[in-house]
């Protein structure tokens, strides 16, 4: 493991920014570093690649008390957009023709919308539409694929391919 310093934080957010990602990626819940210029990156996954431990070895409460001791600043923003996204999915799902007269006029690339980071927004009729041409089988291997259930009743499905 890497000692924490300033230097090897911003070694992290200079490889972030080159589009390295040493980790499997998840988007964060809602803890974000902002560096000085006031960009906003994903705190345990900069951390991680900082002190080069993979996010999952670790508990989130780490870079919350060790970073602000570097003098950067970290921001909690909570994330209301995944549960809007969930109901619209959970709506699609139950209008299968309404879906599929939006997806004939959709965009075939997700929609990108800047705000403090980029967030590439998910096209709830698409993600509808898998789960539904999905009906529990990976489409790549065949295999019955894991449908879940979320905490909130939203449709998931845990893909391996």
């Amino acid at each position: 493991m890497i000692p924490l310093t300033i230097a090897t934080l911003k070694a992290a957010l200079r490889h972030y920014d080159a589009g390295s990602r040493p980790y499997r990626f998840i988007q964060p819940r809602s803890w974000y570093l902002l560096s000085s210029k006031g960009r906003a990156y994903p705190l345990k996954y900069v951390y991680a690649m900082a002190i080069g431990r993979a996010p999952g070895k670790f508990n989130t409460s780490e870079p919350i008390r060790d970073i602000p001791k570097l003098g950067f600043e970290i921001k909690r923003e909570r994330k209301t957009l995944e549960i809007e996204f969930a109901k619209r999915v959970a709506s699609s799902l139950k209008h299968p023709k309404a879906r599929a007269d939006r997806l004939a006029k959709a965009p075939r690339l997700p929609k990108q919308t800047i705000r403090e980071v980029v967030v590439y927004e998910r096209n709830p009729d698409v993600v509808a539409e898998v789960l539904a041409r999905a009906k529990g089988r990976c489409g790549s291997c065949g295999n019955a694929a894991p449908f879940k259930k979320r905490n909130d009743g939203a449709p998931y499905l845990e893909v391996h391919h």
